[in-house]
């Protein structure tokens, strides 16, 4: 069996070397500036993802300790403890948590929870997308002391207001 196929022609094989350098440069070129912008929104989903965590961290950790304060016969050591207690297991340094009023008594009406949390120092990477600001929560609830009580109008009101009945659907 003959070989019927035509030989391939070169123009050089020097030029064609030339033209794939070339084109490997090209290549270099085109990763470098892909690569750029893939990380950096990596980068950038990274520190958005962290910040919003911690963010509902803090948050979480306001709402949890307040809980704890409401409770007839809690202190403010306590919810001062719950919420060190809640950010340390999540990693989480705190600049300053706030319990207010300092002393609870039975004519307690309200706990309030502050918490304050440096952004920057509780990141994993630095903070070059968002800024390296405080994180500032507050949650306030009422405490059991008043919870339960019902002003003397409405209870007189609650006996005299008679309910529909219901209707057939």
């Amino acid at each position: 069996m003959r070989n019927t196929r035509k030989p391939t022609t070169w123009s050089s094989p020097t030029a064609h070397h030339r033209s794939a350098v070339i084109r490997r440069g090209a290549y270099t070129v085109e990763f470098a500036v892909c690569a750029t912008v893939m990380f950096s929104t990596i980068f950038a989903c990274i520190e958005l993802s962290r910040y919003l965590f911690i963010r509902q961290a803090v948050d979480q950790a306001a709402y949890e300790a307040a809980r704890t304060g409401v409770i007839a016969g809690a202190t403010s050591t306590m919810v001062y403890a719950k919420a060190t207690q809640l950010l340390g297991a999540q990693g989480i340094t705190v600049s300053s948590i706030t319990v207010t009023p300092a002393v609870f008594t039975e004519s307690t009406t309200e706990v309030a929870v502050e918490i304050t949390c440096d952004y920057a120092t509780n990141t994993w990477v630095p903070p070059s997308f968002l800024p390296g600001n405080a994180i500032i929560t507050r949650t306030v609830l009422d405490h059991e002391n008043q919870a339960y009580l019902v002003p003397e109008a409405a209870a007189e009101n609650a006996e005299t207001i008679e309910n529909p009945a219901p209707l057939d659907v």
